[in-house]
């Protein structure tokens, strides 16, 4: 059969019909089946897939982090990509909703229609539970205030002997009280918290008292009234004086000398030193 086709070749006289079960007819059947398959590959790869993948084209993500849901969704779709939101954060330096981190990171190359992972920030802050920074010094307080997610409001300095001890905490005006505090106070993440910080002496002067003449124990309760501390107490003889009267005072009265809160009076009292009957 073949040597017959190869003389028709030869001759001239082969016919070409797909349909008839001859050589000529397998050979082009076989032959137009290649084509067909040819040509659907190369459709395929090289039209259909880059029609469809954008193959070859990216896209640089952009920086997207501090703007807000609607401006990022603006954004993205001018330069044909998406978004979805996986997760909410807090962060008080950022606007409700604004973009607080993104996957992938900006400036990575990415395809036409990819979508961008976003974590946003939270309409509302958590509660978080005030630590115990009272009685800490405060630049203690600031760091512990700050880890906390808390921010420093307005620092009052006030007559104390504790120089920058934190003395009492302010939320809106009202204390907060240290068992408050002990039991678990919460706030809103973010809150501003006033401190009231002791300044060692006091930051308020005021006339120093003649204290010469008075019972000691009347001396005793002015001194703690006015925010001055007693210090020593030296018992001199009477030699027929009333006794308990101060006679003497460090330091010294004069007219219009100043002393501040905390400052320590040394006192001069006539009569013996009282017995301490639990020695």
């Amino acid at each position: 059969m073949w040597r017959t086709f190869l003389e028709q070749l030869k001759e001239g006289t082969a016919k070409f019909d797909l349909r008839s079960n001859t050589p000529v007819a397998l050979i082009s059947n076989l032959l137009l089946a290649l084509v067909v398959v040819c040509l659907f590959i190369v459709t395929f790869f090289y039209v259909y897939l880059p029609l469809t993948t954008n193959h070859g084209e990216s896209i640089t993500v952009p920086d997207l982090e501090g703007l807000t849901l609607q401006q990022a969704e603006s954004f993205l779709e001018e330069r044909d990509l998406r978004y979805i939101v996986t997760d909410s954060s807090y962060n008080p330096k950022l606007p409700p909703l604004a973009v607080i981190s993104q996957d992938p990171a900006k400036n990575a190359k990415v395809k036409v229609n990819r979508r961008i992972h976003l974590v946003i920030n939270a309409t509302r802050p958590p509660m978080e539970q005030v630590p115990n920074i009272i009685d800490n010094s405060f630049k203690q307080a600031e760091q512990l205030l700050e880890s906390y997610g808390f921010k420093k409001g307005e620092i009052t300095y006030v007559p104390d002997i504790a120089a920058n001890v934190v003395l009492r905490l302010f939320y809106n005006g009202k204390e907060i009280t240290k068992k408050q505090v002990e039991e678990g106070f919460l706030l809103p993440k973010g809150s501003k918290i006033d401190i009231e910080v002791g300044d060692g002496l006091g930051n308020t002067s005021f006339d120093l008292p003649n204290l010469v003449g008075k019972p000691l124990a009347e001396v005793q309760f002015l001194l703690r009234g006015m925010g001055l501390d007693v210090g020593n107490i030296i018992y001199e003889s009477a030699g027929g004086r009333e006794l308990g009267i101060v006679i003497r005072q460090k330091p010294t009265y004069e007219p219009g000398k100043k002393v501040k809160t905390g400052e320590v009076i040394d006192l001069w009292v006539t009569g013996d030193e009282p017995t301490d009957f639990n020695n």
